[in-house]
């Protein structure tokens, strides 16, 4: 009879991402966060993450929902886990906003900019230095010193399953792909357009 295989991919994953959570909800948050449902998706192909206000209802308790963070695994190859707990601390401050926060204008607005920033993560539209605080598409960077990176040198969990996210070209396509260097926003035409990435304003490559 064959050995079954000693390692447990599903609950490897997940249980330390509801560690991660609960960590930094206490050492960023107070604690004052509530549970949420964390998933693996790559609904948003390109996106490291993304949260949404309770679209999960309890099949026991009558009215019951739960706010989302999802999280690309198709991004996390060539990502250290620092770099993808930003991504879930990141999605915790928009869950932190949602809750405790006024009513956003846009996806990443001046309140959510000062809360990233107070926290150790910098908002930034290129992810780098320099970028723009505020707007549609708004990434980061982590704060060296700041409250996330002392907390994340505090917590030891590691993520192990990573997924791979392969290109596939179409057979028969004769389209060029274009793609913003800023958001990496896809575009797909005929060969030599000018095309202008409409929420960065740069060309498009």
């Amino acid at each position: 009879m064959p050995k079954k295989p000693n390692f447990r991919p599903t609950a490897d994953t997940y249980s330390v991402l509801q560690q991660a959570y609960d960590h930094f909800n206490k050492h960023l948050f107070d604690g004052l966060l509530p549970n949420c449902l964390i998933t693996l998706s790559a609904e948003m192909r390109h996106a490291y993450g993304y949260y949404r206000n309770h679209p999960f209802k309890s099949a026991k308790g009558k009215d019951q929902s739960t706010d989302e963070i999802a999280l690309n695994p198709f991004t996390f190859s060539g990502r250290d886990d620092r770099a993808i707990f930003s991504t879930l601390v990141h999605e915790m401050v928009h869950l932190w906003q949602h809750h405790f926060g006024e009513p956003k204008k846009t996806p990443h607005d001046k309140q959510w900019a000062d809360k990233m920033e107070e926290i150790g993560l910098m908002p930034s539209s290129t992810g780098a230095p320099g970028g723009k605080r505020t707007g549609r598409r708004v990434s980061h960077y982590i704060i060296d010193g700041g409250a996330f990176d002392k907390a994340c040198s505090k917590f030891k969990g590691v993520i192990e399953w990573r997924g791979a996210l392969v290109e596939r070209e179409r057979k028969g396509s004769r389209r060029t792909k274009y793609t913003c260097p800023k958001c990496e926003t896809k575009a797909y035409g005929k060969e030599g357009l000018n095309l202008i990435c409409g929420d960065c304003e740069v060309p498009m490559e």
